[in-house]
Protein backbone atom coordinates (compact mmCIF):
# COMPACT_ATOMS: atom_id res chain seq x y z
CA UNK A 1 0.00 0.00 0.00
CA UNK A 2 0.87 3.52 -0.54
CA UNK A 3 -0.27 6.83 0.57
CA UNK A 4 -0.60 10.19 -1.45
CA UNK A 5 0.83 11.64 1.88
CA UNK A 6 3.93 9.26 1.18
CA UNK A 7 4.64 10.37 -1.80
CA UNK A 8 4.54 13.92 -1.35
CA UNK A 9 6.81 13.65 1.83
CA UNK A 10 9.23 11.13 0.68
CA UNK A 11 9.24 11.96 -3.10
CA UNK A 12 8.81 15.71 -3.68
CA UNK A 13 11.57 15.98 -5.46
CA UNK A 14 10.33 13.64 -8.17
CA UNK A 15 6.94 14.36 -7.50
CA UNK A 16 5.19 17.58 -7.41
CA UNK A 17 1.38 17.82 -5.60
CA UNK A 18 -1.23 18.96 -7.88
CA UNK A 19 -4.48 18.16 -6.14
CA UNK A 20 -6.61 16.08 -4.00
CA UNK A 21 -7.10 14.70 -0.64
CA UNK A 22 -3.44 13.02 0.72
CA UNK A 23 -4.96 10.66 2.67
CA UNK A 24 -5.74 8.39 0.18
CA UNK A 25 -4.07 5.11 -0.39
CA UNK A 26 -3.85 2.68 -3.65
CA UNK A 27 -3.02 -1.29 -2.95
CA UNK A 28 -2.56 -1.67 -6.58
CA UNK A 29 -0.78 -0.44 -9.69
CA UNK A 30 -2.72 -0.50 -13.02
CA UNK A 31 -3.06 0.58 -16.49
CA UNK A 32 -5.62 3.41 -17.07
CA UNK A 33 -8.27 0.73 -18.90
CA UNK A 34 -7.53 -1.87 -15.74
CA UNK A 35 -8.09 0.95 -13.32
CA UNK A 36 -9.95 0.54 -10.00
CA UNK A 37 -10.49 2.68 -7.34
CA UNK A 38 -7.82 1.76 -4.98
CA UNK A 39 -5.28 2.05 -8.27
CA UNK A 40 -1.95 4.30 -8.60
CA UNK A 41 -2.21 4.95 -12.41
CA UNK A 42 0.10 6.50 -14.84
CA UNK A 43 -0.85 8.71 -17.30
CA UNK A 44 1.35 10.17 -20.80
CA UNK A 45 -1.13 11.55 -23.03
CA UNK A 46 -4.94 13.17 -23.11
CA UNK A 47 -6.48 9.69 -24.44
CA UNK A 48 -4.62 7.77 -21.36
CA UNK A 49 -6.04 10.47 -19.12
CA UNK A 50 -9.71 10.47 -20.62
CA UNK A 51 -9.80 6.85 -19.55
CA UNK A 52 -8.20 6.73 -16.34
CA UNK A 53 -10.90 9.72 -15.31
CA UNK A 54 -13.78 7.05 -16.32
CA UNK A 55 -11.96 4.79 -13.59
CA UNK A 56 -11.20 7.78 -11.41
CA UNK A 57 -8.16 5.78 -9.73
CA UNK A 58 -6.91 7.04 -6.09
CA UNK A 59 -4.17 8.44 -7.33
CA UNK A 60 -3.12 9.82 -10.13
CA UNK A 61 0.50 10.71 -11.99
CA UNK A 62 0.32 12.73 -14.89
CA UNK A 63 3.31 13.87 -16.62
CA UNK A 64 4.28 17.50 -16.21
CA UNK A 65 3.83 18.54 -19.79
CA UNK A 66 -0.64 17.39 -18.35
CA UNK A 67 -0.23 18.95 -15.46
CA UNK A 68 -2.64 22.26 -16.29
CA UNK A 69 -4.86 19.48 -18.10
CA UNK A 70 -5.68 18.37 -13.87
CA UNK A 71 -9.47 19.63 -13.36
CA UNK A 72 -10.62 20.36 -9.74
CA UNK A 73 -13.87 18.72 -10.75
CA UNK A 74 -13.11 16.17 -12.87
CA UNK A 75 -10.34 14.95 -10.85
CA UNK A 76 -11.73 15.37 -7.56
CA UNK A 77 -11.71 11.28 -6.94
CA UNK A 78 -8.02 11.18 -7.31
CA UNK A 79 -4.89 12.56 -5.85
CA UNK A 80 -3.13 14.22 -8.58
CA UNK A 81 0.78 14.69 -8.84
CA UNK A 82 3.20 15.24 -11.66
CA UNK A 83 6.35 13.78 -12.35
CA UNK A 84 9.19 15.22 -15.54
CA UNK A 85 9.85 11.74 -16.21
CA UNK A 86 7.08 8.82 -16.21
CA UNK A 87 10.02 6.13 -16.32
CA UNK A 88 11.56 7.36 -13.25
CA UNK A 89 8.39 7.96 -11.53
CA UNK A 90 7.59 4.14 -11.93
CA UNK A 91 11.18 3.32 -11.12
CA UNK A 92 10.21 5.32 -7.67
CA UNK A 93 6.80 3.95 -7.15
CA UNK A 94 6.44 0.51 -8.59
CA UNK A 95 8.51 -1.24 -5.69
CA UNK A 96 6.30 -0.13 -2.95
CA UNK A 97 3.46 -2.84 -5.29
CA UNK A 98 6.25 -5.30 -5.43
CA UNK A 99 5.54 -8.54 -4.11
CA UNK A 100 8.68 -10.98 -5.09
CA UNK A 101 9.65 -11.19 -1.06
CA UNK A 102 6.49 -13.37 -1.05
CA UNK A 103 8.38 -16.01 -3.43
CA UNK A 104 11.30 -16.42 -1.12
CA UNK A 105 9.23 -15.96 2.35
CA UNK A 106 6.87 -18.28 1.75
CA UNK A 107 8.46 -21.39 3.08
CA UNK A 108 10.17 -19.68 6.09
CA UNK A 109 13.64 -19.04 6.95
CA UNK A 110 15.26 -22.30 6.23
CA UNK A 111 13.22 -25.12 3.73
CA UNK A 112 13.50 -28.29 5.20
CA UNK A 113 14.91 -29.61 2.21
CA UNK A 114 17.71 -26.50 2.42
CA UNK A 115 21.54 -28.19 2.91
CA UNK A 116 23.68 -25.89 4.24
CA UNK A 117 27.23 -26.61 5.18
CA UNK A 118 28.02 -26.37 9.06
CA UNK A 119 31.04 -24.30 8.13
CA UNK A 120 28.17 -21.79 5.83
CA UNK A 121 27.33 -18.53 7.58
CA UNK A 122 24.13 -17.20 6.98
CA UNK A 123 23.01 -13.93 7.68
CA UNK A 124 20.06 -12.55 9.62
CA UNK A 125 16.70 -12.19 7.80
CA UNK A 126 17.91 -14.73 4.98
CA UNK A 127 15.43 -17.20 3.31
CA UNK A 128 16.81 -20.38 2.00
CA UNK A 129 14.46 -21.36 -0.17
CA UNK A 130 13.91 -25.57 -1.14
CA UNK A 131 16.80 -27.74 -2.16
CA UNK A 132 19.14 -25.00 -2.30
CA UNK A 133 22.70 -25.99 -1.62
CA UNK A 134 25.50 -23.74 0.51
CA UNK A 135 28.75 -24.93 0.50
CA UNK A 136 31.71 -25.19 3.09
CA UNK A 137 33.06 -21.69 4.20
CA UNK A 138 29.86 -19.78 1.90
CA UNK A 139 28.92 -16.52 3.23
CA UNK A 140 25.06 -15.43 2.75
CA UNK A 141 24.91 -11.90 3.85
CA UNK A 142 21.83 -10.59 5.66
CA UNK A 143 18.21 -10.16 4.26
CA UNK A 144 19.48 -12.43 1.41
CA UNK A 145 16.69 -14.40 -0.69
CA UNK A 146 17.85 -17.73 -1.81
CA UNK A 147 15.59 -19.60 -4.06
CA UNK A 148 15.01 -23.14 -4.49
CA UNK A 149 17.41 -25.30 -6.37
CA UNK A 150 20.46 -22.54 -6.12
CA UNK A 151 23.50 -23.65 -5.42
CA UNK A 152 26.01 -21.59 -3.62
CA UNK A 153 29.71 -23.16 -3.79
CA UNK A 154 32.59 -23.37 -1.17
CA UNK A 155 33.97 -19.94 0.17
CA UNK A 156 31.46 -18.29 -1.89
CA UNK A 157 30.36 -14.50 -0.97
CA UNK A 158 26.48 -13.26 -1.26
CA UNK A 159 26.30 -9.54 -0.03
CA UNK A 160 23.19 -8.49 2.16
CA UNK A 161 19.56 -7.86 0.63
CA UNK A 162 20.94 -9.40 -2.93
CA UNK A 163 18.05 -12.11 -4.52
CA UNK A 164 19.05 -15.66 -6.12
CA UNK A 165 16.27 -16.50 -7.75
CA UNK A 166 15.54 -20.70 -8.87
CA UNK A 167 18.52 -22.45 -10.07
CA UNK A 168 20.87 -20.19 -10.16
CA UNK A 169 24.83 -21.13 -9.41
CA UNK A 170 27.59 -19.48 -8.04
CA UNK A 171 30.73 -21.06 -8.27
CA UNK A 172 33.50 -21.27 -5.58
CA UNK A 173 35.11 -18.49 -4.17
CA UNK A 174 33.22 -16.53 -6.27
CA UNK A 175 31.50 -13.00 -4.70
CA UNK A 176 28.37 -10.94 -5.56
CA UNK A 177 28.00 -7.64 -3.96
CA UNK A 178 25.13 -6.41 -1.98
CA UNK A 179 21.55 -5.17 -3.48
CA UNK A 180 21.98 -7.85 -6.22
CA UNK A 181 19.33 -9.75 -8.60
CA UNK A 182 20.52 -12.60 -9.87
CA UNK A 183 17.16 -14.25 -12.33
CA UNK A 184 16.78 -17.90 -13.31
CA UNK A 185 19.79 -20.53 -14.80
CA UNK A 186 22.35 -18.23 -14.62
CA UNK A 187 26.14 -19.46 -13.91
CA UNK A 188 28.94 -17.54 -12.09
CA UNK A 189 31.87 -18.89 -11.63
CA UNK A 190 31.92 -21.80 -14.59
CA UNK A 191 35.33 -22.29 -16.45
CA UNK A 192 36.69 -20.26 -19.02
CA UNK A 193 37.40 -21.62 -22.10
CA UNK A 194 40.94 -21.80 -22.31
CA UNK A 195 43.00 -24.99 -23.80
CA UNK A 196 46.22 -25.36 -25.43
CA UNK A 197 46.96 -27.76 -28.57
CA UNK A 198 49.31 -30.59 -28.41
CA UNK A 199 51.58 -31.26 -31.38
CA UNK A 200 49.46 -34.32 -32.21
CA UNK A 201 46.69 -31.22 -32.17
CA UNK A 202 44.96 -32.34 -29.22
CA UNK A 203 43.41 -29.84 -26.48
CA UNK A 204 44.48 -29.61 -23.15
CA UNK A 205 42.67 -27.91 -20.62
CA UNK A 206 43.88 -24.77 -18.82
CA UNK A 207 42.72 -24.69 -15.32
CA UNK A 208 40.91 -21.67 -14.24
CA UNK A 209 41.77 -20.87 -10.67
CA UNK A 210 40.30 -17.17 -10.55
CA UNK A 211 37.54 -16.33 -9.54
CA UNK A 212 34.24 -13.74 -10.56
CA UNK A 213 33.40 -10.44 -8.82
CA UNK A 214 29.99 -8.72 -8.85
CA UNK A 215 29.89 -5.30 -7.25
CA UNK A 216 26.53 -3.62 -5.61
CA UNK A 217 23.43 -3.32 -7.41
CA UNK A 218 23.71 -5.55 -9.92
CA UNK A 219 21.35 -6.98 -12.27
CA UNK A 220 21.61 -10.18 -14.20
CA UNK A 221 19.03 -11.58 -16.90
CA UNK A 222 17.92 -15.53 -17.09
CA UNK A 223 20.30 -17.97 -18.85
CA UNK A 224 23.53 -15.61 -18.50
CA UNK A 225 27.08 -17.49 -18.11
CA UNK A 226 29.66 -15.23 -16.59
CA UNK A 227 33.65 -17.24 -16.47
CA UNK A 228 35.69 -17.40 -13.94
CA UNK A 229 39.56 -15.88 -14.64
CA UNK A 230 42.63 -18.19 -15.47
CA UNK A 231 44.05 -16.88 -12.40
CA UNK A 232 42.40 -13.37 -11.07
CA UNK A 233 39.08 -12.11 -10.82
CA UNK A 234 36.37 -11.62 -13.93
CA UNK A 235 34.75 -8.58 -12.76
CA UNK A 236 31.34 -6.77 -13.39
CA UNK A 237 31.47 -3.43 -11.51
CA UNK A 238 28.60 -1.58 -9.48
CA UNK A 239 25.69 -0.77 -10.86
CA UNK A 240 25.81 -2.85 -14.19
CA UNK A 241 22.45 -4.75 -15.89
CA UNK A 242 23.07 -7.95 -18.15
CA UNK A 243 19.85 -8.75 -19.72
CA UNK A 244 18.77 -12.38 -20.49
CA UNK A 245 21.11 -14.64 -22.74
CA UNK A 246 24.30 -12.92 -21.82
CA UNK A 247 27.58 -14.52 -22.34
CA UNK A 248 30.81 -12.58 -20.13
CA UNK A 249 34.17 -14.79 -20.81
CA UNK A 250 37.29 -15.35 -18.26
CA UNK A 251 39.18 -12.29 -17.79
CA UNK A 252 36.92 -9.69 -18.87
CA UNK A 253 36.06 -6.39 -17.00
CA UNK A 254 32.68 -4.81 -17.15
CA UNK A 255 32.56 -1.01 -15.74
CA UNK A 256 30.15 0.40 -13.88
CA UNK A 257 26.68 1.45 -14.80
CA UNK A 258 26.91 -0.59 -18.09
CA UNK A 259 23.65 -2.19 -19.82
CA UNK A 260 23.93 -4.92 -21.83
CA UNK A 261 21.02 -6.53 -23.84
CA UNK A 262 19.95 -9.52 -24.28
CA UNK A 263 22.27 -11.81 -26.81
CA UNK A 264 25.62 -10.38 -25.69
CA UNK A 265 28.42 -12.16 -26.22
CA UNK A 266 32.14 -11.18 -25.35
CA UNK A 267 35.94 -12.75 -25.96
CA UNK A 268 38.27 -13.20 -23.07
CA UNK A 269 39.98 -10.70 -21.44
CA UNK A 270 38.54 -7.73 -22.72
CA UNK A 271 38.29 -4.50 -20.95
CA UNK A 272 34.72 -2.31 -21.35
CA UNK A 273 34.40 0.83 -19.98
CA UNK A 274 31.92 2.83 -17.79
CA UNK A 275 28.33 3.80 -18.88
CA UNK A 276 28.56 1.14 -21.96
CA UNK A 277 25.25 0.59 -23.86
CA UNK A 278 24.42 -1.97 -26.34
CA UNK A 279 21.95 -2.97 -28.52
CA UNK A 280 20.46 -6.79 -28.66
CA UNK A 281 23.02 -9.53 -30.11
CA UNK A 282 26.15 -7.72 -30.03
CA UNK A 283 29.68 -8.87 -29.89
CA UNK A 284 32.82 -7.83 -28.69
CA UNK A 285 36.11 -10.06 -29.05
CA UNK A 286 38.45 -10.80 -26.96
CA UNK A 287 41.90 -8.63 -26.04
CA UNK A 288 40.36 -5.68 -26.68
CA UNK A 289 39.61 -2.21 -24.93
CA UNK A 290 36.02 -0.53 -25.28
CA UNK A 291 36.53 3.11 -23.58
CA UNK A 292 33.69 4.56 -21.06
CA UNK A 293 30.45 6.01 -22.54
CA UNK A 294 30.42 4.13 -25.69
CA UNK A 295 27.15 2.70 -27.25
CA UNK A 296 26.57 0.18 -29.78
CA UNK A 297 23.58 -0.41 -32.27
CA UNK A 298 21.71 -3.70 -32.42
CA UNK A 299 23.99 -6.14 -33.76
CA UNK A 300 27.55 -4.87 -33.95
CA UNK A 301 30.40 -6.18 -33.90
CA UNK A 302 33.73 -4.48 -32.19
CA UNK A 303 36.99 -6.63 -32.89
CA UNK A 304 39.53 -3.47 -32.37
CA UNK A 305 39.47 -1.21 -29.29
CA UNK A 306 37.21 1.37 -29.16
CA UNK A 307 38.77 4.13 -27.40
CA UNK A 308 36.73 7.24 -28.15
CA UNK A 309 33.67 7.85 -26.14
CA UNK A 310 30.12 7.97 -28.81
CA UNK A 311 27.60 5.89 -31.02
CA UNK A 312 29.06 2.93 -33.10
CA UNK A 313 27.32 0.35 -35.25
CA UNK A 314 27.28 -2.43 -37.76
CA UNK A 315 30.33 -4.94 -39.10
CA UNK A 316 32.98 -3.73 -39.70
CA UNK A 317 32.14 -0.93 -37.06
CA UNK A 318 31.68 2.52 -38.13
CA UNK A 319 30.25 5.76 -36.22
CA UNK A 320 26.56 5.32 -36.01
CA UNK A 321 25.61 7.92 -38.97
CA UNK A 322 28.19 5.89 -41.52
CA UNK A 323 26.48 2.75 -39.85
CA UNK A 324 23.20 3.64 -40.96
CA UNK A 325 24.24 4.83 -44.28
CA UNK A 326 25.72 1.65 -45.06
CA UNK A 327 22.41 -0.24 -43.43
CA UNK A 328 20.37 1.60 -45.67
CA UNK A 329 22.53 1.28 -49.39
CA UNK A 330 22.94 -2.67 -48.63
CA UNK A 331 18.88 -2.97 -49.01
CA UNK A 332 19.34 -0.78 -52.57
CA UNK A 333 22.90 -2.93 -53.72
CA UNK A 334 21.00 -5.10 -56.15
CA UNK A 335 19.74 -1.65 -57.37
CA UNK A 336 22.59 -0.30 -57.47
CA UNK A 337 24.40 -3.06 -59.66
CA UNK A 338 22.00 -3.43 -62.24
CA UNK A 339 22.24 0.28 -62.74
CA UNK A 340 25.81 0.66 -62.57
CA UNK A 341 25.58 -2.56 -65.29
CA UNK A 342 23.78 -0.52 -67.29
CA UNK A 343 26.05 2.10 -67.79
CA UNK A 344 29.11 0.17 -67.85
CA UNK A 345 27.69 -1.40 -71.01
CA UNK A 346 26.57 2.24 -72.32
CA UNK A 347 29.83 3.21 -71.76
CA UNK A 348 31.09 -0.01 -73.66
CA UNK A 349 33.10 -0.82 -70.48
CA UNK A 350 33.74 -4.50 -68.88
CA UNK A 351 31.79 -5.50 -66.19
CA UNK A 352 34.91 -6.64 -64.52
CA UNK A 353 38.01 -4.92 -63.52
CA UNK A 354 39.64 -7.90 -64.75
CA UNK A 355 37.78 -8.48 -67.74
CA UNK A 356 39.23 -5.24 -68.88
CA UNK A 357 42.59 -6.47 -67.95
CA UNK A 358 42.60 -9.13 -70.00
CA UNK A 359 40.88 -7.28 -72.63
CA UNK A 360 43.55 -4.96 -72.88
CA UNK A 361 45.71 -7.95 -72.81
CA UNK A 362 44.18 -9.56 -76.03
CA UNK A 363 43.96 -6.67 -78.12
CA UNK A 364 47.78 -6.56 -77.48
CA UNK A 365 48.54 -9.65 -78.84
CA UNK A 366 46.34 -9.09 -81.55
CA UNK A 367 48.31 -5.88 -82.39
CA UNK A 368 51.23 -7.60 -82.67
CA UNK A 369 50.03 -10.20 -84.58
CA UNK A 370 48.46 -7.48 -86.81
CA UNK A 371 51.91 -5.58 -86.69
CA UNK A 372 53.96 -9.14 -87.39
CA UNK A 373 52.11 -10.39 -90.19
CA UNK A 374 51.81 -6.39 -91.96
CA UNK A 375 55.68 -7.07 -91.81
CA UNK A 376 55.35 -10.26 -93.47
CA UNK A 377 53.19 -9.15 -95.98
CA UNK A 378 55.90 -5.91 -96.55
CA UNK A 379 58.54 -7.93 -96.96
CA UNK A 380 57.15 -10.17 -99.68
CA UNK A 381 55.65 -7.57 -101.57
CA UNK A 382 59.12 -6.18 -101.58
CA UNK A 383 60.17 -9.55 -102.62
CA UNK A 384 57.72 -9.68 -105.52
CA UNK A 385 58.70 -6.34 -106.72
CA UNK A 386 62.07 -6.79 -106.68
CA UNK A 387 61.14 -10.12 -109.17
CA UNK A 388 59.16 -8.39 -111.71
CA UNK A 389 61.95 -5.64 -112.26
CA UNK A 390 64.31 -8.18 -112.71
CA UNK A 391 62.42 -10.53 -115.18
CA UNK A 392 61.51 -6.87 -116.82
CA UNK A 393 65.47 -6.05 -117.34
CA UNK A 394 65.98 -9.49 -118.57
CA UNK A 395 65.02 -9.17 -122.51
CA UNK A 396 66.30 -5.55 -122.54
CA UNK A 397 69.39 -6.90 -121.99
CA UNK A 398 69.61 -9.41 -124.57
Amino acid sequence: MLSARAIKNHHSDIFTFLQGNLEIAATHCHIPEEALPQSLVYVTDAAQLSEARRHQPAILIVQMSMADRICATEDAASCCFSVKNISMGMAILLKYFDRKPLRFTQWGELHPTAVVHCDATIGKGAFLGPYCVIGAGADIGDGCLIGAHCVVESAAKIGARSILHPHVFVGAACEVGEDCEIHPHTTIGSDGFGYAVDSDGRPRKIVHLGNVRIGNGVEIGSNCAIDRATLTSTHIRSGTKLDNICHIAHNCDLGENGFFTAGFMMGGSTKIGRQFVTGGNTVVTAHVTVGDNVALSGRSSVTNDVPAAGAYGGYPLQPLKEALKTAVSIGHLNEIRRNLKRVMKHLHLPENPLDSAASAMTRAVAMVAERSAAEKCGAAEECSEAAARSEAAEPAEK
